[in-house]
């Protein structure tokens, strides 16, 4: 028992001997300049650290040391205290002061650099974060700046703008580029992406189906759509597809790096097409849409646009109504934005619904109280109203008696005598009495009269004016069909262009000129339609009554023929006067064609047998005249001889005692 307790007394003292031998030599090993050596603190001075590095002397750490790192930094030592362990560099051997001079920041410095080459050389990545941006890409924090060119950032091309979303955060890296030398660390963020996109690439296609709701990144945005990560595979996501609404611009609802949930609607796997839809993955807000709303429903909803004809409402996301311009106001809008803005929301009346054709018509004006009820309490026809106008027309103008209830005086309806133009007597905005004499429900408008409203020049129109008396007045108007006069007292007469002159007119132009002043007869006054008809031709010779006395019924006259037609033809007698002769009445015999007896330009003798004096017509006949030519001979015969009667032996006598 006293042998195996001394033999372990041996021991321990053999270990210990062998420890302190140790620790002498460790002492007293050899430090050299360059070495990167680890030390304790074991005395702060003023100027810096003392620390025990095992070594015959004590090594000194300087408190202003400059960083290797950071330039702006040179007190990076001031945080150390007593019985701290680092890592230092030997700067220098001062054998004469017993000193050895440190570094800590060149030891971090060579330290890391040896990190950053194994890594670099295993092609290990590397975890850090990203502390500022450049026109050309990122700055990381690896201990030292270390640069992601833009190329390298993402899989696509980053945009300049869009380099502040990833200062502050933590990526990871590989190493592309190294060069101590320069101090350049290149890094590629771009690489981890992709490997990392392979992998998930293949895991996602394996088991993607038509139908899946998944959860994507908005990688790019295009002017038809937007691009969606799903999991290391791209799909397209249209722009038809975003939304239920009108969709026209995807960035006015995403933006890149938005994650979203997407549904699966296609996906051909031999072209690994993915097309994508957020829309779908709620319901069609048209499917059952008459199960949700009915015509008269009161709805609220978003103006989201305006048009000249109208505004379109959204009544829920995707379900969009028209308010016609028509339906916003009893009374007339000129324009939707008068009344209604963007975004402004609305109480409405639903007025049809037509799922079909995915459209439903809305009131605003339906929720206000109709001016129309009641209408004829309001304005009773012949009563006098105070209206303002609102436009002038070339028809008239158009009115406004009070909001939503509008009327209309036409040209006729202005004053008792004509007026040319409806703006010589109107303006817009004028406030005048006006009298109602028509009222139109079904197409709410109410026809007023200025001119009842005044004196009425008709009413005493036999005081001024008789049938038969003749008169002065100027030539307002002239149409194909006559002339409008202007006579005192503020009335208007007409001038029919067969009053005009006794010879045919084919125009009124021919005989009178506007704004010329002439004298008319008054043939007619009709009070009940206001009218006065005129004749200039009556105050002239009746060229008929001349041509009764010339040629009688039964007158013998010589004339020209100057037209054939298939009833007959037409004679001329003297100048501008044609008689016709009938077609039974150019020979004894049946003839079908008068141009079988008779050519144009022939001399003829004829008998008048007819005078109409209310057409100013003349018959004539061929036929007859030869009878009564023959009648008169005999009978002028007869009286040569003192007979009454001729004998016809004593015409053809001599003839038959030749023979």
């Amino acid at each position: 028992m006293k042998l195996k307790e001394k033999t372990q007394k041996e021991n321990k003292s053999t270990e210990e001997m062998s420890e302190m031998l140790n620790e002498s030599l460790e002492k007293f090993k050899k430090i050299k300049r360059g070495d990167i050596i680890k030390g304790k603190i074991v005395k702060v001075s003023e100027d810096g650290y003392f620390l025990d590095v095992k070594y015959k002397m004590e090594g000194f750490l300087p408190k202003n040391e400059e960083s290797l790192f950071s330039k702006e930094t040179k007190t990076m030592t001031n945080a150390l205290e007593i019985d701290d362990e680092i890592y230092v560099y030997v700067n220098n051997i001062d054998e004469k002061n017993g000193h050895i001079i440190l570094s800590k920041e060149k030891a971090k410095y060579i330290q890391l650099w040896e990190k950053l080459n194994e890594i670099y050389r295993k092609k290990d990545k590397i975890n850090a974060e990203v502390i500022e941006k450049t026109p050309n890409g990122l700055v990381v924090n690896l201990g030292i700046k270390g640069f992601v060119p833009k190329s390298q950032i993402e899989q696509r091309m980053v945009k300049e703008e869009d380099l502040d979303k990833y200062i502050g955060k933590k990526l990871d890296f590989i190493i592309i580029k190294l060069d101590k030398k320069s101090e350049k660390v290149i890094l590629s963020h771009r690489l981890i992406v992709e490997k990392e996109r392979k992998i998930l690439h293949k895991k996602t296609l394996a088991n993607l189906k038509v139908g899946q709701v998944k959860e994507g990144i908005v990688t790019n945005l295009t002017n038809f759509g937007a691009f969606i990560d799903i999991g290391g595979v791209e799909g397209l996501l249209h722009i038809s597809e975003i939304t239920w609404r009108n969709m026209k611009d995807a960035t006015k609802l995403l933006k890149l790096g938005d994650k979203i949930k997407v549904k699966i609607i296609d996906f051909d796997k031999e072209k690994n097409k993915i097309s994508l839809s957020i829309k779908q993955i709620s319901p069609d807000p048209w499917e059952n849409v008459k199960e949700r709303y009915s015509v008269g429903d009161e709805v609220e909803g978003r103006v989201i646009s305006i048009k000249d004809f109208g505004a379109f409402i959204e009544i829920e996301e995707g379900l969009n109504g028209l308010l016609h311009i028509s339906e916003m106001a009893w009374a007339y809008v000129k324009s939707p934005s008068d009344l209604v803005k963007e975004g402004e929301l609305l109480k409405l009346r639903i007025l049809e619904i037509e799922p079909e054709k995915r459209k439903i018509s809305l009131g605003l004006k339906q929720l206000l109280p109709d001016p129309w009820e009641d209408i004829d309490k309001k304005y009773p026809i012949g009563s006098v109203v105070e209206g303002k106008i609102t436009q002038v027309t070339s028809y008239g103008a158009n009115v406004e008696l009070e909001a939503g209830v509008a009327g209309v005086i036409h040209l006729s309806e202005i004053d008792w005598k004509y007026i040319e133009r409806p703006s010589m007597v109107f303006k817009k905005y004028m406030v005048l009495p006006l009298k109602v004499i028509k009222i139109d429900k079904d197409s709410r408008i109410i026809f007023l009269s200025r001119k009842r409203t005044l004196p009425n020049p008709w009413d005493n129109i036999s005081n001024f004016y008789q049938t038969g008396n003749i008169v002065k007045g100027k030539i307002t108007r002239i149409k194909d069909f006559g002339a409008f006069v202007e006579l005192e007292k503020g009335i208007e007469g007409f001038v029919p262009v067969s009053e005009i002159d006794w010879e045919k007119t084919k125009h009124p132009n021919e005989k009178l000129k506007k704004d010329k002043e002439y004298e008319f007869k008054i043939i007619n006054i009709d009070k009940d339609k206001l009218q006065i008809t005129l004749s200039k031709k009556r105050l002239l010779p009746d060229p008929w009554e001349e041509i009764k006395k010339k040629y009688p019924v039964g007158t013998l006259v010589e004339g020209k023929v100057v037209k054939l037609t298939d009833f007959g033809a037409f004679v001329n007698i003297e100048d501008n006067i044609d008689g016709l002769v009938p077609l039974s009445e150019i020979s004894n015999k049946k003839i079908d064609n008068p141009a079988s007896v008779l050519s144009v330009g022939e001399e003829v003798l004829t008998l008048v047998i007819k005078l109409d004096g209310r057409r100013k017509k003349i018959s004539l006949s061929i036929r007859k005249a030869e009878k009564e030519e023959q009648k008169r001979f005999i009978s002028e015969y007869n009286k040569k001889q003192g007979t009454d009667r001729i004998l016809f032996k004593d015409i053809f006598g001599d003839i038959f005692k030749e023979k």
